[in-house]
């Protein structure tokens, strides 16, 4: 009787799991065809072919479920930053390369991005332990090429880089939101295309920390 419960039980979650996977790629598409704004329980459950009621029963609204959508953003950016960090010996080129993978997955996965941006400027938002974590773990990264670029003398000693690691996050932020709503004024009044754009941003701010 034991292996019989043992086994259903597996089942339940096995179709636990299937089920919020469901859900979520519903309200990925959601994001992709209406935008963030237009995300809600009903557009969902209408995506996903599902009553509302049967989303209550995996999440107890949208909030949860864009938690865990950015959960997944956080953790494919950090697999980005882990490869960019291990293209080159050279730590000051690491921290380009991380730079870099941050713009490419702007780029390649805007609707990851854009609920990465959305946490960051959205204070009522609750930051889950899950969520905490992978931000930890991606900041941690940073700080750990930076730590190896002072050892090895060739950016400035007295750098904080836990500090500077959330000014790189920060500023990345920020010139991607400029990017995103002005590209044609940065091509106006500086007359450069937003990667050039980027590019002058990566630039200054490793010059800015060299020895």
């Amino acid at each position: 009787m034991g292996k019989k419960r043992n086994i259903a039980k597996a089942v339940k979650e096995d179709e636990k799991f299937f089920r919020k996977q469901q859900i979520i790629q519903a309200a990925e598409l959601v994001l992709k065809k209406k935008g963030l704004n237009k995300l809600s329980i009903a557009a969902v459950a209408k995506e996903a072919n599902l009553a509302q009621g049967t989303l209550y029963l995996y999440f107890k609204n949208k909030e949860e479920i864009l938690a865990q959508i950015t959960l997944q953003a956080r953790n494919l950016l950090l697999s980005a930053f882990h490869k960019a960090a291990h293209s080159s010996a050279d730590p000051l080129e690491q921290l380009r390369n991380i730079y870099w993978a941050n713009f490419d997955f702007y780029i390649h996965h805007k609707i990851h991005y854009d609920l990465l941006s959305f946490y960051e400027n959205s204070s009522g938002l609750q930051e889950t332990d899950e969520l905490l974590e992978a931000s930890q773990n991606i900041t941690a990264l940073v700080i750990s090429v930076l730590d190896r670029a002072k050892n090895q003398g060739v950016i400035k000693p007295g750098l904080n880089a836990s500090q500077f690691a959330h000014i790189m996050w920060g500023t990345c932020i920020g010139i991607i939101q400029l990017i995103e709503v002005k590209p044609a004024l940065l091509q106006s009044t500086l007359g450069i295309e937003t990667k050039k754009f980027y590019e002058a941003f990566v630039n200054n701010a490793l010059e800015g920390i060299k020895v």
